[in-house]
């Protein structure tokens, strides 16, 4: 009897078995199917998508050849079409702050490197010209104290572009950039707290075409000063990972290590 009962509960078990296994198979055939079918209209009520204006909120600005073109900037992950005017301007501020600092990292990794040296002492007994050639060596050569004030004073220029009502008008409601203290208005150059300090008037060329394409050169320039800093670190920090740097005097970070 027992054996009877065996290979009767192993033929149900085997039975059950392959029903399941068959749903588990339609199931995983049902679910690729169902990513080209479109969603069942729905009757919920949704929300309005974010009213994109960002190329004209920016005013022309980054529209350069060869990628901006029709009033559009170079936007290949699609910026311009969901981020609302504030958000884009605040981008822009970002990316305009970024490109100055890599403006003024560059240079100031060049003239390392033709040992052009602030005279006197950074500090007792620590000489301008003892830091040496590279950079990244100079900032770990650089006093603790010394390391504290740099970042004191980009704290507080960071505060201070963030200034907005009573004293001025923030950039992410059509105010001046961060780092710009003088604003153009319609009858001429003026600072940032409303003409209280600078008021100046047009000169004959300056005209809304050359302050554009001003702007456009220092956004260029700034992208490129970008790329330039980072394949500056990166041969410094990665020998060969540069090969147009590579075996440059000064450039490659002798034993450098990320300390405080």
């Amino acid at each position: 009897l027992h054996p009877m009962i065996d290979r009767s509960y192993a033929s149900c078990a085997t039975q059950v078995d392959r029903k399941m296994a068959r749903l588990v198979l339609a199931l995983a055939m049902a679910a690729p199917a169902a990513a080209f079918v479109g969603p069942a209209t729905s009757t919920a009520v949704k929300c309005a998508p974010v009213e994109a204006k960002t190329p004209a909120v920016l005013g022309g600005v980054g529209e350069t050849a060869p990628f901006g073109k029709n009033g559009n900037c170079w936007d290949p992950v699609g910026f311009t079409e969901r981020t609302s005017d504030p958000l884009m301007l605040w981008y822009r501020a970002a990316e305009l702050k970024h490109s100055r600092v890599a403006m003024l990292a560059c240079t100031g990794w060049l003239v390392n490197q033709y040992q052009l040296y602030f005279p006197g002492d950074l500090s007792p007994g620590t000489p301008f010209a003892s830091l040496g050639k590279n950079p990244l060596e100079s900032w770990a050569a650089t006093p603790y104290d010394g390391k504290v004030q740099i970042l004191l004073a980009i704290g507080l220029a960071e505060f201070h572009s963030e200034f907005g009502p009573p004293y001025k008008k923030h950039y992410t409601v059509g105010g001046t950039f961060p780092g710009n203290q003088i604003a153009r208005t319609p009858s001429g150059w003026q600072d940032v707290w409303g003409g209280k300090v600078l008021n100046i008037p047009y000169g004959p060329g300056e005209t809304d075409a050359k302050f554009l394409a001003q702007q456009n050169a220092e956004l260029n320039n700034g992208r490129l000063a970008m790329i330039g800093i980072m394949g500056f670190s990166a041969a410094a920090l990665v020998p060969g990972s540069v090969p147009a740097l590579d075996g440059l005097d000064g450039v490659v970070a002798q034993g450098w290590t990320i300390t405080a």
